[in-house]
């Protein structure tokens, strides 16, 4: 075999421009009204399941039960409460990004062919995709 495939990391970074902050702060909005939606579904069907565990006569030890249900429910709320806090901080720091600067949006992976004879450390390392209000507008590293 004279080569393989391998599977690298590609960081996706956006310049920032106005419809960036735009678009990004949407997103954002949008994904913790999803995350406040979740919060009250989470209590309506944590009242529905201690109400139904009340009325549940074959149920020994409600008091226990009762106390895991709710601790299953403070876990959840307290998942759901700091991944909205993460994305109010991200709101916060998308805000205060200067224009034309390059934001880490994402990573992806990618595959690259590997051959004998090739450096590997270049060929897996720091390949980067440039977007600007989502067009690509230069691509960094190795192919």
């Amino acid at each position: 075999m004279d080569s393989i495939k391998l599977k690298r990391p590609v960081a996706i970074k956006a310049i920032v421009t106005e419809k960036f902050k735009t678009e990004a702060t949407k997103e954002i909005q949008q994904a913790l009204q999803n995350f406040d939606l979740a919060l009250q579904q989470l209590e309506f069907q944590g009242k529905r399941a201690m109400t139904d565990l009340d009325k549940n006569p074959d149920i020994p030890n409600k008091d226990q039960a009762r106390a895991g249900l709710q601790n299953q429910i403070d876990q959840q709320r307290g998942q759901i409460n700091s991944q909205k806090s993460e994305l109010l901080q991200r709101l916060n720091m998308i805000s205060q990004l200067e224009m034309d600067s390059e934001f880490l949006q994402a990573t992806v992976d990618n595959f690259v062919e590997v051959k004998v004879g090739d450096n590997l450390y270049e060929k897996l390392s720091n390949t980067e995709v440039i977007v600007k209000d989502g067009v690509v507008i230069e691509i960094r590293g190795q192919e």
